[in-house]
């Protein structure tokens, strides 16, 4: 038996969605980062994979680390 079928809280695609933006949004407060869960910003996720490593690399360019 796997976690998500032993957990209630997890089984349906739209509880395991809503438990990992509550997660996510919980752990982001603690470390000061709460811009991406503002009220009115969609959680969209991006088309593709690609896309996603395409926004990330420009992010990281900008930062210059």
């Amino acid at each position: 038996m796997t976690l998500k079928q032993s957990n209630r809280h997890l089984r349906s695609a739209a509880a395991r969605k809503a438990a990992l933006r509550i997660s996510a949004q919980t752990s982001s407060a603690v470390e000061g980062i709460r811009a991406p869960f503002a009220k009115g910003k969609r959680g969209d996720s991006p088309a593709s994979t690609k896309t996603f490593i395409a926004h990330w690399k420009r992010r990281a360019a900008a930062t210059a680390r």
